[in-house]
């Protein structure tokens, strides 16, 4: 399965923000044994998210577009992913809901003064792509939502990172994205340079397109982590230890 992650903001392309959701969510689909092909990061103009979306449409098998959910004029993702669908937006009931019972929390815990208002920001906030389901952000106001086009499964996650991974592990993981037992991961830690088993490395790429190996050396050190991944355990120790085999071979260094 495939898997393209979006994420929008200009301040993230400024570096006023690390995106630290991007490394996160690759964990995750890594251990629920999806795919990650690209991440895209864009700022917040709506009609370059409305053609990426469409790029995307039916090429992947889960389309995450994450950031620019909220109250201020640049927060243009849902919208763009509607317009990018052919739907409409509309204000949801039960996201309003959650944003009412969500201030009287506060309010009565002392965190806020006031009950929020339903005003023309809070009903932007509830706005979501027509015919979606909501996925409720239990860590903040903005709902996340998901729909389907073609074949490709679209979730739509605010840019925080505490409620989109909130919703993500609520919401999304175990119920539309079910773990997978097809992958293995191992790795040997190395004294040794890359130059020297680069050659093998390739070989073994060939001989086993089952199993990707990758080296990641440590400059200044002569430390070098050899990592393979696989659908066999047995293939992947093996490769490893045909690595670990000759490194042990070769003069010390």
């Amino acid at each position: 399965m495939s898997t393209v992650i979006i994420t929008v903001g200009n301040e993230i392309l400024s570096g006023h923000i690390q995106d630290t959701n991007t490394r996160w969510m690759a964990q995750r689909l890594f251990y629920l044994g999806e795919e990650l092909e690209r991440v895209i990061i864009i700022g917040d103009d709506r009609a370059a998210i409305i053609d990426l979306i469409r790029e995307c449409i039916d090429a992947v098998d889960y389309l995450f577009v994450c950031g620019g959910l909220g109250a201020t004029p640049d927060d243009v993702t849902m919208a763009a992913v509607g317009d990018a669908l052919g739907k409409t937006c509309i204000v949801s009931d039960e996201a309003l809901a959650h944003m009412e019972y969500l201030s009287t929390f506060l309010l009565e815990r002392g965190f806020i003064k006031q009950k929020m208002e339903v005003n023309d920001a809070i009903r932007k906030m509830a706005t979501v792509i027509e015919g979606s389901t909501v996925l409720e952000n239990k860590a903040g106001f903005c709902p996340g939502v998901t729909v389907t086009a073609q074949n490709t499964r679209i979730f739509v996650l605010p840019g925080v990172p505490q409620e989109l991974t909130t919703i993500f592990t609520d919401q999304i993981e175990n119920i539309y994205i079910q773990p997978s037992q097809n992958r293995f991961m191992d790795e040997i830690v190395l004294s040794e340079v890359e130059a020297r088993i680069a050659h093998l490395i390739a070989k073994l790429n060939e001989d086993f397109p089952g199993v990707s190996v990758g080296s990641y050396p440590t400059y200044g050190a002569k430390t070098l982590v050899i990592r393979a991944m696989g659908e066999d355990e047995e293939t992947v120790k093996r490769v490893l230890e045909e690595i670990q085999s000759y490194s042990d071979s070769l003069p010390e260094l």
